[in-house]
């Protein structure tokens, strides 16, 4: 009888923690529709970062705290005998801002031969394109053999701005970490 009851507990107790860990678990953001293409003597890529706006993250940013999506691309060159060769890199940053005042969201993308400002009231706007990479430069077509595999991978980083004394001790308590996500290959 006391057998029993010891598995009936241990079963209940196994089911609420699995039931625990299913309920706790968030998606982790991912890169998608990772796309490369050429706008003259130049490849370019395109990417979506899906997962990437919590609420904590969205309450954050209309706090007016400044949030920085990092995005690292690579474009290498594929061999079968050694290790893959990196051919050219760009890194990326977008920064996101909200003015409360002008109630106005303050974007900008800044990497190499990428230079943009957006402002905008529109929130949903705002939060795609922080999440979305559209025609960044990554190499030159002339730097490609036609005859060579290549492929390009990305990933993504969230940082938040760093505060100065006192309030990086003050706010130690944000409701969100600085995230990376995984390589994603095209």
């Amino acid at each position: 009888m006391a057998s029993k009851h010891k598995s009936l507990a241990l079963l209940i107790v196994m089911t609420v923690l699995l039931l625990m860990n299913e309920l706790t678990v968030e998606a982790a953001p991912s890169l998608v529709n990772i796309g490369v293409g050429t706008n003259g003597k130049t490849v370019v890529i395109n990417a979506r970062l899906v997962e990437g706006f919590t609420e904590d993250i969205e309450e954050a940013v209309e706090d007016g705290i400044p949030i920085t999506f990092t995005f690292e691309a690579e474009l290498r060159q594929a061999n079968s005998l050694w290790n893959d060769t990196l051919i050219s890199s760009n890194t990326i940053k977008h920064v996101i801002k909200y003015d409360s005042l002008k109630r106005v969201y303050r974007f900008t993308e800044l990497g190499r031969g990428v230079k943009r400002k957006i402002a905008t009231r529109n929130k949903q706007k705002s939060q795609k394109i922080m999440l979305t990479l559209s025609n960044i430069p990554i190499a030159s077509t002339r730097r490609l053999v036609s005859s060579e595999k290549y492929y390009v991978r990305i990933k993504a980083n969230l940082e938040t701005d760093s505060f100065w004394f006192p309030f990086n001790e003050l706010l130690f308590f944000l409701p969100f970490n600085n995230f990376n996500s995984a390589w994603a290959e095209s």
